[in-house]
């Protein structure tokens, strides 16, 4: 009983404000001569429209990511129902230019990897902050040089070590042009909020166009989604979401515990206040400013009406990180939907994409 007097108490405040919000809004505008509440919201919406970023042309997007698995797909069409997260990094030594190859052989021609820069400016294709889980040595990514970070061994922990010895870590170039040698698509994922990014993924398309029709920018930062479509509307652009993504980025410490225990507490009742505030715009402000056209969700924030909502605003929906055989079945055969997952193992990824 006591449980169900709690739930109460969020519909309760919600019916109040509600009421009283709307008794104060009638109030105003017979009363005021200049209406507050109207005002503001004509300045939010015309900010909104002025600094927005239309999406990329549906045919754009379709080229990349095919249509819908609730979609005939056509004569000439294609469909993609698996992207291999991290290079398929259950499979081989992930983000390594070995499991891009190995994906390749499989018959999976969608790719998803990491980029971060390294203290000298160089972007680099690596997930985590550190080395540690990955090699031998532990040093923090955005403190060491590439010419250091190039001589790292990123394959001596994986299962198949091997039959990968020796795998490096790529610089993003060197990436991109291999994956665009093998004829694949790509998820190009920014693990780092600098501003820096922004100038590195520009660079990037201009120096391969064919990113255009070949690749997704997809990162857990808007500001970054949002700079590189202010500065490049055609750009094809994902916006990676979790619940908590970012309390559960302040509270992992990968680098260790936080010298200042208050000033760390704070930061984290900081971020859980903007983590309400950004789940809540997420579907209702954000997207319409950036123009994203796919938005990638974990597997537990994911239902029809999740799905529903998002198509319904135009934007598709994949999940992420999906490996056990019956989720996959799951997502594919009820939902009807995309997913990253780390092993191509035991599944027909072959998915009749067209030679371009």
């Amino acid at each position: 009983m006591k449980s169900d007097f709690l739930r109460l108490i969020p519909a309760a405040l919600f019916f109040i404000y509600a009421t009283y919000g709307t008794w104060f809004l009638i109030k105003e505008i017979f009363t005021s001569y200049v209406p507050f509440t109207l005002v503001s919201t004509g300045i939010i919406v015309g900010f909104i429209a002025i600094f927005r970023v239309p999406p990329p042309d549906r045919l754009a997007v379709e080229t990349i990511l095919g249509k819908e698995l609730n979609q005939e797909a056509g004569e000439n069409g294609f469909t993609i129902k698996t992207v291999a997260h991290r290079g398929a990094g259950l499979d081989a030594p992930e983000n390594t230019l070995e499991a891009f190859t190995r994906c390749h052989e499989k018959g999976c021609d969608v790719i998803e990897f990491d980029v971060s820069l390294t203290s000298d400016g160089v972007p680099i294709i690596f997930h985590d902050t550190t080395t540690e889980r990955m090699a031998d040595s532990n040093v923090v990514v955005k403190h060491t040089a590439w010419e250091e970070l190039s001589k790292i061994d990123v394959s001596i922990k994986h299962a198949y070590r091997d039959s990968f010895p020796d795998a490096n870590i790529p610089t993003l170039d060197q990436a991109v042009e291999h994956i665009l040698s093998l004829g694949q698509r790509m998820f190009i994922d920014v693990k780092d909020p600098s501003n820096k990014m922004i100038s590195v993924i520009l660079k990037l398309y201009k120096k391969y166009p064919e990113l255009h029709s070949k690749a997704v920018v997809t990162s857990f930062f808007p500001n970054i989604i949002y700079w590189i479509r202010r500065s490049s509307p055609e750009i094809v652009c994902c916006l990676a979401s979790k619940r908590n993504i970012f309390n559960d980025m302040i509270l992992r410490c990968p680098e260790g515990c936080r010298p200042n225990r208050v000033l760390w507490m704070l930061q984290s009742y900081l971020v859980i206040a903007f983590e309400i505030i950004h789940n809540w715009a997420l579907p209702r402000i954000t997207y319409y400013l950036l123009g994203i056209s796919v938005i990638l969700l974990h597997k537990d924030n994911i239902c029809r009406d999740t799905i529903s909502m998002w198509n319904s605003l135009g934007v598709r929906v994949i999940a992420w990180t999906i490996n056990s055989p019956i989720e996959k079945q799951h997502m594919t055969r009820n939902l009807q939907i995309t997913y990253l997952t780390d092993t191509l193992t035991g599944e027909n990824t072959i998915h009749n994409l067209q030679s371009s």
